[in-house]
């Protein structure tokens, strides 16, 4: 039952202003079921009974109102005016010293639960509303020494465990809402950085990705590797004679037939347009030319399936070193790509 009852305060499906609202009305409720039973014990049916028993009645009322209609915001007014305005600033002038913790919870659930226009004010003249109690008992104890209660140990240890309890489940309730925040935000800036490093259409990495993988690559000092570009030859025509939609299914479907080929061997990545570049661990040329023997196979098979003639690619490969900057690796393998192109396409040019 006990974990049932917590698990109300922190049940991330709840509003969080409902799950206050639950703290609030509970230790209230229980503050004034304790300090009436407390004072009845010790002192009879006297003044100091009544008034928590009156208090409670009304808080009571307020906080079924707002547990079962969900309608919070009067009914947090009206115990917040109940607690902060009237009972503890009697508590305190009647017991003193002891009662402060009440205050100090009542500060506490001000500021949690006055709107952000409100805050700062509200708090504020909560505090001096104290204030002036607390410097009134201290500047004239004659005038409250008439109706000044007896204090005793076990109301203190009552006062502070209630307050304590209080402004525990109030803040871990708050913590637990931010961590769950943080925990999301973190989440959503990972997928927003993931998507920022994937191209849509074929879902590989782009050319941003592809550049901070490089410069990571010759940062670790990393200098046996090489890249290849490729583009799909005649790739306009495609789109031209059967239009962008079935440009698009050959854009991923190359990319799958990369991506199967290039399992193991290194990095895949759309370069732009019809253009892709393939990073491998290795320069041998030979390991190389054997991935894009088996990945020409299977377009070439993938165009004949889909219209009946052959689709082919070119490519153009340049090898990594280790003082070569990144903008000359490309434009190595694009001008052998162009090389390529240039020399009846459907074949990749390596460096020499």
């Amino acid at each position: 039952m006990w974990r049932i009852g917590m698990n109300i305060f922190y049940d991330e499906n709840i509003d969080l202003k409902i799950r206050l609202f639950y703290v609030l009305a509970l230790t209230a409720c229980i503050a004034n079921t304790l300090g009436y039973l407390t004072n009845m014990l010790l002192y009879g049916m006297t003044a100091a009974t009544l008034f928590p028993l009156f208090c409670a009645v009304i808080i009571y009322a307020a906080s079924a109102y707002g547990i079962k209609t969900k309608k919070t915001k009067i009914p947090v007014v009206l115990i917040l005016v109940i607690c902060d305005l009237i009972e503890f600033p009697v508590l305190y002038c009647s017991y003193g010293f002891y009662r402060l913790s009440y205050m100090v919870l009542g500060i506490v659930a001000t500021t949690l639960f006055l709107e952000d226009k409100w805050r700062i004010k509200g708090t504020s003249a909560l505090i001096l509303f104290d204030l002036v109690f607390i410097v009134w008992r201290q500047r004239d104890p004659a005038f409250f020494a008439a109706f000044a209660g007896k204090e005793n140990m076990s109301s203190v240890v009552i006062t502070f465990l209630i307050a304590g309890s209080s402004i525990l489940m109030l803040l871990s309730t708050l913590l637990k809402q931010y961590t769950r925040q943080q925990k999301c935000l973190e989440e959503m800036t990972k997928d927003l950085r993931w998507m920022a490093n994937l191209d849509p259409l074929t879902h590989l990495y782009n050319r941003r990705y592809l550049t901070q993988y490089l410069e990571e690559k010759k940062a670790d000092g990393e200098n046996a590797f090489s890249v290849v570009l490729l583009d799909i030859d005649d790739f306009k025509q495609i789109n031209d004679t059967y239009g962008h939609m079935f440009g698009d299914e050959v854009l991923q479907t190359f990319s799958e037939i990369l991506l199967k080929h290039m399992k193991g061997q290194g990095l895949v990545t759309r370069f732009g347009g019809e253009e892709f570049m393939l990073v491998f661990h290795t320069t041998d040329q030979n390991k190389i030319q054997q991935v894009l023997n088996g990945c020409a196979d299977d377009f070439k098979e993938y165009g004949m399936s889909s219209k009946g003639k052959p689709l082919t690619f070119s490519g153009g490969a340049s090898v990594f070193h280790g003082e070569d900057m990144l903008v000359k690796l490309f434009n190595y393998a694009d001008e052998r790509l162009y090389q390529a192109k240039n020399t009846g396409k459907r074949h990749v040019v390596y460096d020499v």
